[in-house]
């Protein structure tokens, strides 16, 4: 017997029906992207769906499965973190963002030293 998806996230605590997936996943999406033409095409590129497909993710009207979620995950990383929180694995969000915070430590660095020099 398979089990159900719905029944793996319930355990987790999770409680997500399609109709919410999709808007929350078009939520992320437009907050990205924006609600515009622009934002639709970039959709398209990423999955090689149509317009209305793109749209209707867009617009939270249906929720991309199998393959496209995985392309829209890496192609888009609030996307990836969305899926990493509904899954309860958010606190993996930081692995994402290593390189990030690398850099902003980096540039701290750089300040305090600027600063050190600065007072000797």
């Amino acid at each position: 017997m398979v089990r159900k998806n719905r029944s793996t996230l319930r355990k987790l605590g999770i409680s997500l029906s399609e109709s919410a997936l999709a808007e929350q996943i078009g939520e992320v999406l437009r907050n990205e992207l924006g609600a515009s033409r622009r934002a639709t095409k970039t959709v398209m590129r990423w999955t090689g769906v149509s317009d209305n497909t793109a749209r209707s993710w867009l617009n939270g009207r249906a929720s991309p499965s199998g393959l496209h979620l995985l392309e829209l995950a890496a192609h888009s990383e609030p996307v990836m973190i969305f899926l990493l929180e509904v899954t309860g694995h958010g606190d993996l969000e930081i692995g994402l963002r290593l390189q990030e915070i690398e850099v902003e430590l980096e540039d701290t660095l750089d300040r305090v030293r600027s600063i050190r020099k600065q007072v000797r």
